[in-house]
């Protein structure tokens, strides 16, 4: 039997998983990612480390499925977006990647705003930057390290790293690509007058392929290295939630997926591009031919409800690293009223992207009261989220694509915070929406695999790849007395992000 092997490398942690050709997960291996030392107020990691966590996980997925090396009939590869990998004529990085949350990058951001350069990027790709993308990480190293930038002979991003450790070639794909803010959409090649505007060589970018395209083979090195048979085939693949969009069976336009990672992400998706002369988001091609994403996301996720547990319940829920904690905070946040009997929680522990672009805001407990327990500041930070992320679903319903259109489907997945049935509920009464809860696990991991197979001809096209693949699992329906208090308390969330920014936010 044919496999598919899905590769998803995130800030967090590196995940590989086997699939069958039907989307069954047969083994799966993971890799935490550490920071380098002075995370806090820097965010880099080293991408050599992640080459070696991809081996590790590879090893432990193929051991888990029992599989021979020759039943792997393709591999995909995503990874996070926007963060660029700085590399050597020999391969090897020249420093280390600074990741999307580095709180060094609002000065290189207003640099950008000062000199016009953010404004004129903005206008020619009709996407919004903002810190963590790529024009602002490329303008801190050039600043800062232009020894780096000197020695580097490929500027790449994160995924296009490991997919060059796999096969020996170097190439990125239009997904990620337009990430970048260096391709005026709806071209599809680097724009030279967007490389001069942020000193970018564009002799250093590497080839922009499509993202099913099979363009290279496993080396003889990977191979050894991963216990996979050499010559195996491999994508260009694409960014990480994009895949995950994939994973979702997010293909359609007017369909939007629901990503409650570290962060949460909403991104549209739609056929007919045109340039916003402000736009409010940004906007990205899909791995999906022919469509684009408009994303709007908050800083806002699961790391919100991580760092709750693992910095004022521990010793309630257990350690860092149980599985069981999460159970046991979805418990406690079960017992709770919506609303959480007045508390309110302003999620904002590493800055906020849309729809406040405020990397100064904080986060807050707000209205705590003599009677408010542990559970109560669980579920309140549930619901933070939630209307940290109906906020940005609003953003979606402004923009013109949606103007004279219906969504048709909000999907998420079986993981990350999504796996909650109780965040589930909240997040569907939040958006005053049927929230459709796919059979997937993985959903990175299964795109990145879908690309693969498709690259090989397994799948005559995505929609084909969907049918096989993914069902939907579950429709929480929102409940219409509770939809109608959390737009109450959203519009008391809002009201005191405003008054407190100026005193504190900024």
């Amino acid at each position: 039997m044919d496999v598919l092997l899905g590769i998803d490398l995130g800030t967090s942690g590196l995940k590989a998983v086997v699939f069958d050709p039907l989307g069954r997960q047969l083994g799966r291996g993971y890799v935490a990612n550490r920071y380098l030392s002075g995370f806090g107020t820097s965010a880099e990691q080293d991408p050599e480390t992640w080459w070696r966590g991809c081996c590790q996980a590879l090893k432990t997925a193929l051991r888990e499925a029992g599989i021979a090396e020759d039943a792997v009939a393709g591999i995909g590869v995503c990874g996070f977006h926007h963060c660029p990998v700085f590399l050597k004529e020999n391969g090897k990085p020249a420093r280390a990647s600074i990741v999307t949350h580095d709180s060094r990058l609002e000065d290189s951001l207003e640099d950008l705003k000062k000199h016009g350069i953010l404004a004129r990027i903005t206008e020619m790709t009709g996407s919004r930057v903002t810190t963590g993308h790529f024009p602002v990480i490329f303008h801190y190293v050039r600043a800062h390290d232009r020894q780096a930038l000197d020695a580097s002979w490929w500027i790449v991003l994160a995924k296009d790293y490991l997919r060059y450790k796999l096969t020996g070639q170097v190439g990125t794909e239009l997904c990620d690509a337009t990430g970048t803010h260096l391709v005026a959409m709806p071209d599809e090649t680097w724009s030279t007058e967007l490389c001069d505007l942020l000193g970018v060589p564009v002799e250093k970018l590497p080839e922009i392929g499509q993202s099913s395209r099979v363009d290279a083979a496993l080396s003889k090195e990977a191979a050894r290295a991963t216990g996979l048979r050499k010559g195996t085939p491999v994508v260009f693949g694409g960014g990480d939630s994009h895949c995950a969009l994939l994973g979702l069976g997010v293909i359609e336009e007017m369909q939007v997926g629901l990503l409650l990672g570290t962060n949460s992400t909403l991104r549209l998706v739609f056929r007919v591009f045109q340039k916003l002369k402000e736009p409010p988001v940004w906007i990205q091609r899909h791995v999906v031919n022919q469509t684009y994403t408009a994303s709007a996301s908050s800083m806002a996720g699961a790391s919100a409800l991580a760092w709750l547990r693992d910095t004022l319940l521990t010793s309630t829920v257990g350690t860092q690293s149980s599985d069981s904690g999460y159970r046991d905070l979805e418990t406690m946040a079960a017992g709770v009223t919506p609303g959480s009997d007045g508390l309110l929680f302003h999620p904002y522990i590493y800055g906020e992207r849309s729809p406040f672009y405020n990397l100064k805001a904080r986060g807050s407990f707000l209205a705590i009261g003599h009677h408010h327990g542990r559970a109560h500041f669980v579920r309140s930070v549930m619901e933070g989220v939630a209307f940290a992320t109906a906020n940005n679903f609003d953003m979606l319903l402004d923009l013109p694509w949606t103007a004279q259109k219906r969504i048709k489907a909000v999907r998420t997945g079986l993981s990350g915070g999504s796996e909650m049935k109780t965040w589930q509920q909240i997040l569907a009464n939040a958006l005053s929406r049927p929230l459709e809860v796919m059979n997937v696990q993985e959903p990175g991991c299964l795109g990145a695999a879908i690309l693969a197979g498709l690259g090989t001809g397994l799948y005559r096209d995505s929609a084909d790849a969907i049918a096989k693949t993914v069902r939907i699992h579950s429709v929480v329906q929102p409940e219409n007395e509770v939809a109608a208090l959390y737009q109450d308390r959203r519009k008391c969330f809002n009201e005191t992000y405003q008054a407190l920014r100026p005193v504190l936010y900024t």
